[in-house]
């Protein structure tokens, strides 16, 4: 709330520049961690110091249009970029979990999601498990998002209910 109380402006401006000061550090810093663990170079797009406070200076009516928002950089893209992006809802980083449990890390769903430990829960079906798997793997249906909250749910029970070292359970994954 400091943050919004202290800032200038409109209610967007001073709530662009709470975003900026609370929110989207924390997001940055998690960005840079994530990809410095993985051994990645990554680029933010559109954080250049300059361009930040020319487009913080621009008036709210060339940044917020209706619910529609970043109006400006929108108009400023349409025909160099597809419409279909252009007008699409935001979302986060995909990252490619169905194709991962499908593929190399198949094992883990072995193990966390269809073993006699995971099943002996009580929790789900075991057929209904095993057809789930077997239409993921297969790539009749994608249960990826299921099978990755599944995998994670064992996890958990071996951690927290099982009392097992994160680092014992590290390896069945």
């Amino acid at each position: 709330m400091r943050c919004y109380d202290e800032a200038a402006g409109s209610a967007l401006d001073r709530m662009s520049r709470a975003d900026l000061q609370t929110y989207l550090v924390r997001l940055l810093m998690k960005q840079d961690q994530m990809s410095m663990a993985a051994s990645i170079e990554s680029r933010v797009p559109f954080l250049d110091h300059g361009l930040v406070e020319h487009v913080a200076a621009l008036p709210a009516r060339l940044k917020l249009r209706g619910l529609t928002t970043k109006a400006i950089l929108r108009e400023a893209l349409t025909g160099l970029v597809p419409n279909e992006i252009l007008t699409r809802p935001k979302m986060g980083f995909p990252v490619p979990v169905g194709r991962w449990l499908r593929g190399p890390f198949w094992p883990v769903v072995g193990e966390l999601v269809l073993s006699p430990r995971a099943a002996g829960r009580g929790l789900f079906a075991p057929q209904e498990l095993a057809r789930l798997a077997a239409e993921h793997r297969a790539g009749t249906a994608d249960h990826g998002e299921r099978l990755w909250l599944l995998v994670n749910l064992e996890i958990w029970h071996r951690v927290f209910v099982d009392g097992e070292s994160a680092a014992a359970v590290i390896p069945a994954a």
